[in-house]
C-alpha cells in the first residue's frame, strides 16, 4: 500500500529522496521551459502527461512539435484531428521481409492512440497554437532493420514501456514508498493531483522516474534492441528544425538522453509498395489493455478514462455489483455502497485527493470478496479488471482508406451475395454436393475462420479435420458483420491482399513451422493443414504440400501423430468430393505409409508419461478402427499384432500400455482369454501396486467387455481388491476410479449385478425405461440447453458436453 503523503510534499521532493537510495544515480537537472527545444518526457496514455502537454504547449506556443511515432505516419494526422475519429484508434503498420531464400518474414506493430494519450493532446494542441506537428521515430521497416523485433507472432506495441515496469532500481523506490508494482508508484507520484502542480516540476519528476528505468542499462541492449538508432534518428529530426521554437514530445525513457544524443539519418529501407502499411483504424479498450500487458503499458484504460472525463467511480462498483450477481456471486447493494465509501477513505488515508486506480481494487478486494483473495476473488477481480479495462471501441472517418484486404473481403461477400449492412446474426445453410456457390461459400467462411476474423462460426456440419459428422452433407453457418471483424481483417493485411493471399501465407507459414520443430517434426499436424487447406479451396498449393506431408510421414517417430494423420488423411480420402480433391493422388496409400510407420514405433510406448497415457490409450482405439476404414489386411493385422505383443511381453515402464495391448489383442482374437485373466492377475498382484490399476485402465480402454465376457477377469479383481488392505485400497482409489471411468451407466449396472453375485447379496436393481413421449424428449432438450447456458455463464462453457446429452 503506497504511504501517506506528507502535506505539502512535492513530487520533485519524492523522487529526489527516493533516487537518493540507489548508488551512483545522480537525478537529471530541471527542464528549461524557455529554452529554444523543450524535452517533454511522457508516460503513454497518462492522463496526467496529456494535460501537461496541452498546457505547455498553449503557454509557450511553439512553432513545431515534433512527436515520438513513425514518421510515415505524419500523413495520418489530419485523419487524426478529424471530428469523426472516435478514440481509441491505432495506427498499424506492417513490413514483409523477404530474405534472399526461406519464407518471407512479417513483422506488425500498433501505436495505439486514446483521448488522454499525450501524443494525440501533443497534436490536439499543437494545431490549436498554430504549430507544424510531425512524428519523427524511425519507419517501422527502419525499426525492424535497427532490431527491432518481437519474439512472438504478435505485433508489437510502438509505445512499449517494459523497462519501466521492469527496471530494478524502481523496485527499490516501489519498497521506499510503500507500493507494490512501478505502476502503484507511477499512480501514486503522478496521477492523483497533477493539475495542482507547475509544469516544470511535473516534468522533472517524470524525467528523474524515466532516468531511474534508464539507469543499468547497458549500451549493448539498447542497440540490439534498435533504442540507440531510434533516438539518433529523433535527434536528427529535431536538429532539422534548429532555429525554431520547438516542443519535443516522447516517452520518457528517450527524453532522458534524447538532448545530448549524436543525430544520425538513419539509412533509407527500401520496401515495395505492397510490403509495407501505414494505415488508421478503429481500436478498442479491450485491445488496447491486452496490448500494455503484453508491453507493461499501463493498464486499464477505461479507468483512466473516467478520471480523464471526470467521471465519478460509483458506477463501477454499482456494474461490478451486477455483473458478479450474474455469475451468482452474492453481492448486494449494502457491499456496492460499501465498497464505493471504502475506496474513498482508502484514497484519504493515502493522501490521494482523489481515488487511485489501486484503491478502487482494494476496495473490491475488501469488499466484495467473501473469502479468501486467491480462491473466491479470483473471479471477482477478473471481473473487476474488465470493467476497469473498459470496452469502447473507437472510430475513423469513412475516407480514412483501408488496405486491398478489406476490399477484397466485401468485394468476394457482394458476389456470394452476403449482406454486410444487415447487423442482425444470420444464418446460411450451404448443400455442398449440389450447389457451387455454396461450396465457394463454404471457402469464403473457413478461409475467415482461419485467419481469426471474427465473422463466421460453422453450427454444425461435416468436421473434415477431426473425421466428425461425415455423414452430414450440409453446412450450417452463422455470420455477422461487426467493427472487429473488419480490424481484424486490417491485422491480417501483413499476410497479403487478398483473402486466398493472406491465407495461403499463413497456411504455409504454419506448415513451415511443422517442418521446423527438429525431433518434434510432426505429421498430424502437417495432414491437419492439407485438408484445411482443401477446406478453404486452395487446392493450388494442395499438391506440394502433399508432397511436403509424405517427407513428415517418413520421419515421425511420435504415434500419436502418426495416427491422427491416418485419420486426417483417411478423412480426406473419405470426403475428397466435396472437398474437390480428386486430383490427390496417393492419399489412401500414405495413409498406409503412416500406419506402417505407426505400427513401427508403436512398442516404444511402454516409455510413455503417465501425463499422456490418455492421449496414447485414446491413439491406440484410433489405430485399430483406423485400419479397418483402410482394409485390415492379414499383412497389417500381422505387423499390428506383433508389435502389440512386444508391449504385453515388456517389463516395466507404463502398465496401462501393457493392458491395452492385451486388450487390443483379445479384442482381435490374439489372445486366449485365461491369458488375460493371467497378466490382469499377475499385475494386480505385483511388487509396483500402481501396476494393477494402470494394467486394468488400459484392458478397459481397449477392451473393457471383458467384463461381462470373462467373469473369472471380474472375480480376479474382486479377490485382489478383498485381499487388500484398506490403507493400500485408499491409495489406489484414484487410478481404480479412472480405469472404470469410461463404463457408461447401463455397464456399470451390468458390473454392478456380476459384483453383487460375488459377494452373495441381492443387486439393487435400476428402474430403467424405454418408453419416452415426445413432450419427454423436448423436456429434456429444454434442460440440456439450460444447463449449458448455466455453463457458460459460470465461465465453464468448455465443459459442456458435445452434441446431445439426450
Amino acid at each position: 500500500m503506497a504511504r501517506r503523503r506528507p502535506a505539502n510534499d512535492s513530487v520533485d521532493t519524492r523522487m529526489t529522496g527516493a533516487a537518493a537510495v540507489i548508488p551512483d544515480f545522480a537525478p537529471p537537472a530541471p527542464p528549461d521551459l524557455a529554452a529554444k527545444v523543450t524535452y517533454f518526457p511522457v508516460r503513454h496514455h497518462s492522463p496526467a502527461c496529456a494535460y501537461h502537454i496541452g498546457r505547455l504547449i498553449r503557454e509557450v506556443r511553439p512553432e513545431v512539435v515534433l512527436i515520438e511515432g513513425p514518421r510515415d505516419a505524419t500523413a495520418l494526422i489530419p485523419l487524426l484531428l478529424r471530428p469523426e475519429t472516435k478514440c481509441p484508434v491505432a495506427v498499424y503498420t506492417t513490413y514483409v521481409e523477404r530474405p534472399s531464400e526461406g519464407l518471407p518474414r512479417r513483422h506488425a506493430a500498433y501505436y495505439p492512440l486514446c483521448s488522454y494519450s499525450p501524443e494525440l493532446v501533443a497534436l490536439q494542441s499543437a494545431t490549436e497554437v498554430g504549430a507544424a506537428a510531425k512524428f519523427i521515430d524511425l519507419t517501422y521497416p527502419e525499426m525492424v532493420q535497427a532490431g527491432r523485433t518481437s519474439d512472438d507472432e504478435r505485433a508489437l506495441s510502438l509505445l512499449d514501456e517494459r523497462a519501466l515496469s521492469h527496471s530494478q532500481f524502481l523496485q527499490v523506490v516501489c519498497g521506499r514508498a510503500g507500493a507494490r508494482d512501478p505502476d502503484e508508484l507511477w499512480d501514486h507520484l503522478f496521477e492523483i493531483d497533477y493539475e495542482g502542480m507547475p509544469t516544470a516540476e511535473f516534468m522533472h519528476g517524470v524525467l528523474t522516474y524515466c532516468a531511474l528505468a534508464r539507469h543499468g542499462q547497458t549500451s549493448d541492449a539498447l542497440r540490439v534492441d534498435g533504442t540507440l538508432a531510434r533516438e539518433r534518428a529523433m535527434a536528427a529530426a529535431v536538429q532539422q528544425e534548429a532555429g525554431k521554437r520547438v516542443v519535443v514530445v516522447t516517452g520518457g525513457f528517450h527524453t532522458v538522453v534524447l538532448p545530448a544524443t549524436d543525430p544520425l539519418v538513419a539509412p533509407e529501407v527500401h520496401v515495395a509498395e505492397q510490403d509495407a502499411l501505414v494505415v488508421l483504424m478503429r481500436y478498442g479498450f479491450e485491445q488496447l489493455d491486452r496490448l500494455n500487458g503484453y508491453a507493461s503499458g499501463m493498464p486499464s484504460p477505461g479507468f483512466y478514462q473516467r478520471a480523464w472525463d471526470k467521471e465519478d467511480l460509483a458506477d463501477i462498483f454499482v456494474k461490478l455489483g451486477r455483473r458478479c450477481r450474474e455469475r451468482r456471486i452474492e453481492i448486494s447493494v449494502a457491499d456496492e455502497i460499501g465498497a464505493l465509501e471504502h475506496c474513498r477513505r482508502l484514497a484519504q488515508l493515502r493522501g490521494h485527493t482523489r481515488p487511485a486506480r489501486e484503491d478502487a481494487l482494494d476496495a473490491v478486494r475488501s469488499c466484495f470478496v467473501k473469502g479468501s483473495v486467491d480462491v473466491e476473488g479470483v473471479l471477482v477481480l477478473a471481473l473487476a479488471r474488465q470493467l476497469l479495462a473498459g470496452d469502447t471501441v473507437g472510430d475513423v472517418p469513412a475516407d480514412a482508406g483501408q488496405p486491398p484486404i478489406v476490399e477484397d473481403f466485401r468485394a468476394t461477400a457482394h458476389r456470394l451475395r452476403i449482406d454486410l449492412e444487415v447487423i442482425t446474426a444470420r444464418e446460411s445453410i450451404l448443400d455442398l454436393y449440389r450447389k457451387t456457390r455454396h461450396r465457394a461459400l463454404s471457402r469464403f467462411f473457413y478461409r475467415l475462420r482461419f485467419l481469426e476474423i471474427p465473422f463466421a462460426d460453422l453450427v454444425r456440419g461435416p468436421d473434415y479435420v477431426h473425421g466428425k459428422d461425415l455423414e452430414r452433407i450440409q453446412e450450417v453457418w452463422r455470420y455477422h458483420w461487426s467493427p472487429a471483424a473488419e480490424s481484424t481483417l486490417i491485422e491480417r493485411s501483413v499476410y497479403g491482399a487478398s483473402l486466398e493471399e493472406a491465407a495461403t501465407a499463413l497456411l504455409q507459414e504454419r506448415f513451415a513451422q511443422a517442418e521446423a520443430q527438429g525431433q518434434g517434426r510432426r505429421a498430424d499436424v502437417a495432414t491437419s493443414l492439407l485438408l484445411e487447406a482443401c477446406r478453404m479451396g486452395l487446392h493450388r498449393h494442395t499438391q506440394d504440400l502433399f508432397e511436403r506431408t509424405q517427407a513428415l510421414v517418413a520421419e515421425d517417430a511420435d504415434f500419436v501423430s502418426l495416427v491422427a494423420a491416418i485419420e486426417t488423411l483417411l478423412a480426406l480420402h473419405v470426403s475428397r468430393e466435396p472437398l474437390e480433391a480428386n486430383h490427390l493422388t496417393g492419399v489412401d496409400a500414405l495413409a498406409n505409409q503412416a500406419y506402417q510407420r505407426a505400427v513401427y514405433v508403436l512398442p516404444q510406448l511402454t516409455a510413455t508419461p503417465a501425463a499422456q497415457t490418455e492421449t496414447v490409450l485414446n491413439a491406440l482405439n484410433a489405430l485399430t478402427q483406423s485400419a479397418t476404414t483402410i482394409g485390415d489386411t492379414d499383412e497389417r493385422r500381422e505387423l499390428r499384432h506383433g508389435a502389440l505383443r512386444e508391449v504385453l511381453d515388456s517389463t516395466g515402464g507404463n502398465a496401462a500400455m501393457r493392458g491395452a495391448a492385451a486388450g487390443s489383442l483379445y479384442g482381435d482374437g490374439e489372445l486366449p482369454a485365461s491369458d488375460v485373466v493371467r497378466s490382469l492377475r499377475g499385475h494386480m498382484l505385483g511388487a509396483h501396486t500402481s501396476d494393477g490399476p494402470a494394467f486394468l485402465r488400459g484392458l478397459m480402454r481397449t477392451a473393457r467387455s471383458v467384463l461381462w465376457q470373462l467373469p473369472e477377469a471380474t472375480a480376479a479383481i474382486h479377490e485382489v481388491l478383498e485381499s487388500w488392505p484398506e490403507a493400500q485400497f485408499l491409495r489406489q482409489i484414484p487410478d481404480l476410479r479412472l480405469a472404470f471411468a469410461e463404463l457408461t451407466p447401463r455397464e456399470c449396472n451390468e458390473l454392478s449385478t456380476t459384483v453383487a453375485g460375488l459377494v452373495g447379496v441381492e443387486p439393487e436393481r435400476i428402474p430403467m425405461t424405454e418408453q419416452f413421449s415426445e413432450q419427454d424428449f423436448l423436456l429434456g432438450i429444454d434442460i440440456e440447453a439450460r444447463l449449458k447456458r448455466t455453463l457458460e455463464r459460470d465461465g465453464l462453457g468448455a465443459f459442456a458436453p458435445e452434441g446431445r446429452i439426450s
